[in-house]
């Protein structure tokens, strides 16, 4: 049987992406009605984290069928599968990860509970709010492992890029840069959260600078062949339709 690491990051059919929706539920659900309020913020924040990855995987899914014009009325029915699946976990993210504010406040959540936390903010246009996460992660929890700094500081970067043309270059590429660094110790540790750092730097670099897009295709094909390596074709998905 596939574990939950396995349909997160391995596995990409609809199907696979179904089971995991369910086996998080079941497995969570328990944790959320009879633990404390540890353990209920703890797995509220893992689902919550599991919907934002499958509303993700379900965007880049209908994308990918978008883009095949000669062939999108066939798959309607797909798209249609993926659009309920993903939009049901749109709508259920943020609700849980109130939850864990609730329940243990910013000052009880780890900085891999804010890296999610604000990671859903985000996708959410939450931005002020995700600042305060960002932040409160990186200066009271000193986050030790290298991919939660990096994805901390990819988000910081993409709220930047959307505050202002005066502010968001300098701030932004600081951010990036910042991220970028983390990437050598990532691998070791996390590779497949090595591949988000990448993937979203190299996004957010096209957005800075659209003339100049050498650099962010080389993050972007860094990221595919390590995703490809490790055989997380989820990130594959993703980076073919970012």
């Amino acid at each position: 049987m596939d574990s939950i690491s396995d349909l997160s990051w391995k596995k990409v059919s609809f199907g696979d992406k179904l089971r995991l929706f369910y086996r998080s539920r079941k497995e969570k659900g328990v944790e959320i009605k009879l633990g404390d309020q540890w353990e209920q913020a703890s797995a509220c924040s893992a689902l919550s984290s599991t919907y934002y990855s499958v509303a993700s995987t379900a965007h880049a899914q209908i994308k990918a069928r978008w883009k095949r014009k000669a062939f999108v009325l066939f798959r309607l029915p797909e798209i249609i599968a993926w659009a309920l699946l993903g939009g049901y976990c749109y709508w259920r993210m943020l609700p849980l990860s109130n939850r864990v504010v609730k329940l243990i406040g910013y000052g009880g959540m780890s900085a891999d509970q804010c890296d999610v936390r604000q990671s859903i903010l985000r996708c959410r246009g939450k931005d002020s709010e995700a600042v305060e996460c960002i932040l409160n992660a990186l200066t009271r929890k000193k986050p030790e492992k290298a991919h939660t700094r990096g994805l901390l500081r990819v988000g910081l970067a993409n709220v930047y890029i959307r505050e202002s043309r005066q502010v968001y270059r300098r701030n932004a590429k600081e951010n990036i840069e910042l991220a970028l660094a983390e990437v050598a110790e990532a691998e070791q540790e996390f590779p497949e959260q090595a591949v988000r750092i990448l993937r979203h730097c190299a996004d957010l670099l096209c957005r800075i600078d659209p003339g100049n897009q050498t650099r962010a295709e080389a993050l972007r094909e860094k990221a595919e062949e390590l995703a490809r390596g490790i055989g997380a074709k989820d990130q594959t998905l993703k980076i073919a339709n970012s």
